[in-house]
C-alpha cells in the first residue's frame, strides 16, 4: 500500500511540473497582441494622399533625413507584418518607411545629399 502511494505522489509530482500544457499562460495574451491589427493603419488609411505625404515627410525630417518635397509615394504591403511604403523626394532621395506598433514610424534609405 505505501509503494502505491509512492507512484501516485510521484507521478502527480511529474505532472505538475509539465503543467499540462505546451506553451506559458503568459504568452498567449502576448501572441494575441501582436497578430491584432494596429488601429494606426487604418489612421494612415483613411488620409488623404495629400496628409499622408505630409506624415511622411515629417517622419523623413524627424529621422534628421533630408526632403524637399515627396514626390513618389507607392505602397509596398507589408514586411513582418507591418505597413511599408518606399518614397521619394524631389531630388531623388529614396526612403522606406515602416509603421511601427503604435503609430511610430521607422525611416531608412538612401539620402542624395545629408543635412549639415
Amino acid at each position: 500500500m505505501i509503494f502505491r502511494a509512492a507512484i501516485i505522489a510521484l507521478t502527480c509530482a511529474a505532472l505538475a511540473a509539465c503543467n499540462g500544457s505546451t506553451a506559458p499562460a503568459g504568452n498567449t495574451m502576448a501572441a494575441a497582441k501582436d497578430t491584432a491589427p494596429d488601429p494606426m493603419e487604418a489612421k494612415i488609411a483613411a488620409l488623404s494622399e495629400p496628409l499622408r505625404q505630409v506624415t511622411f515627410f515629417r517622419a523623413i525630417n524627424d529621422a534628421d533625413y533630408t526632403c524637399q518635397r515627396i514626390v513618389n509615394v507607392v505602397p509596398r504591403g507589408r514586411i513582418e507584418g507591418k505597413l511599408v511604403w518606399a518614397v521619394e523626394c524631389e531630388q531623388g532621395a529614396q526612403y522606406v518607411i515602416e509603421l511601427q506598433r503604435g503609430g511610430i514610424f521607422h525611416v531608412s534609405g538612401v539620402p542624395k545629399s545629408a543635412r549639415p
